[in-house]
């Protein structure tokens, strides 16, 4: 059997530059940069998520949900059932320095040590749109989790290589969201680069995190996701963050 034991955070963590929106209406710009910063609003953070993917075989609903605690503790449990009693979820959990992911369904399980960054790829005198952000606390990379907590790459990489415009602002699970729309974005499988393929994604007002992101061919939605529970430093139990894997799990690394 596994487990992972938490370790305490440090006395002072970074803090964020911008503490709220200057302006009722922020251009693009700025609200790039406050959401940027998002997850150094926070020492903890409860998220559920739930999607709906459209493709070829019909909707499906998936739910993730994001327990963090800076720096490094994070657990990422992704259910692709809607049955209470389904075991088709996936669990991910790091505290730091080693990342246990452990498929349910399957009982296959892997433990290893957090990647390094590139070397230099985050320096400071590099542009803006070059550098790469270096999460306090990391989630899975390419997951739609990632994407909402720490969203800079999802601006870099996805948003801004199509026209954007400031839509207006919607509620999403009682906060007030600033939705950004991005037209025929150019990171994009060839399956759907089609002109009329559009990107929204509402930034929450009072903290940066992304509360929803809407994926649409013409008027047709595909995937639709939306925050339906945010917690801003919540209390967490030492339990969150531990996983104690059965004896027979077979491990494929």
């Amino acid at each position: 059997m596994s487990d992972l034991i938490p370790t305490g955070p440090p006395a002072v963590l970074p803090s964020s530059s911008q503490v709220v929106l200057s302006d009722d209406t922020p251009d693009i710009e700025e609200l790039f940069g406050f959401a940027r910063e998002a997850e150094l609003r926070v020492r903890t953070l409860r998220m559920l998520i739930e999607e709906e993917v459209v493709d070829a075989r019909g909707a499906k609903t998936i739910t993730h949900e994001i327990l963090l605690r800076h720096p490094g503790q994070a657990r990422v449990t992704t259910r692709r059932s809607t049955e209470p009693l389904s075991k088709d979820y996936h669990v991910w959990l790091s505290d730091g320095e080693t990342i246990t992911a452990y498929d349910v369904r399957s009982r296959v399980a892997s433990v290893r040590p957090v990647r390094g960054r590139v070397a230099g790829s985050d320096e400071p005198g590099l542009p803006a749109f070059a550098r790469t952000y270096q999460p306090l606390t990391q989630l899975p990379a390419g997951s739609l989790a990632d994407a909402f907590v720490h969203p800079h790459g999802l601006m870099r990489n996805v948003l801004v290589t199509g026209p954007l415009a400031v839509l207006g602002k919607r509620m999403v699970a009682g906060r007030e969201a600033i939705v950004v729309r991005s037209q025929h974005p150019r990171s994009v499988k060839v399956l759907v680069d089609r002109p009329d393929r559009s990107i929204e994604v509402g930034f929450a007002r009072d903290s940066g995190f992304v509360l929803s992101l809407t994926e649409r061919i013409g008027e047709q939605i595909t995937r639709q996701a939306e925050v339906t529970r945010l917690d801003l430093d919540p209390d967490l139990p030492e339990t969150a963050f531990g996983l104690r894997l059965p004896a027979d799990v077979r491990r494929v690394y």
